[in-house]
């Protein structure tokens, strides 16, 4: 998929944003994996600048809940509509968080997911992410970055 965008959320997308959010995550859910609510505190998260979204045509392909507190960043939530997956748009989501973690000099990024999502383990060991914590339900991991980007 080509001709999106990545902006900084606006607080009237906020239930948008939180179905798309309930939506990413029912197959694991449908699968018996207990998760949080993954939509918890996300008005708050979007007032104060931490979230971002992927649109075309003012749909929202999908979302990025980062924070940067240098030296380190974390990769809060990343997610992408259904009808959006396999185009690019979670790729482009995680560029643009090792982009912003990178500009505002954090030596690392990193994220927590649940340990029973193995899919999404893999792919952030693809996108180079270590493992640096685990338990019987999280695995914290890393991505150590660039500073001189």
């Amino acid at each position: 998929m080509t001709g999106f965008e990545i902006r900084r959320a606006v607080p009237a997308e906020g239930a948008a944003l939180c179905a798309l959010l309930e939506a990413s995550y029912q197959p694991y859910r449908d699968r018996g994996i207990a998760l949080p609510d993954v939509t918890d505190g996300l008005d708050a998260e979007i007032a104060a600048g931490r979230v971002w979204v992927a649109t075309q045509n003012r749909d929202i392909l999908g979302l990025l809940n980062l924070s940067v507190t240098p030296p380190h960043a974390h990769l809060i939530n990343v997610a992408v509509s259904a009808k959006s997956k396999g185009q690019g748009v979670g790729g482009a989501l995680i560029r643009h968080a090792i982009a912003c973690a990178e500009g505002a000099g954090c030596i690392a990024l990193d994220l927590g997911t649940h340990a029973d999502l193995s899919e999404n383990i893999s792919l952030y060991q693809h996108l180079g992410w270590d493992i640096i914590e685990q338990d019987m339900q999280r695995v914290r991991m890393r991505r150590i970055l660039d500073r001189g980007a």
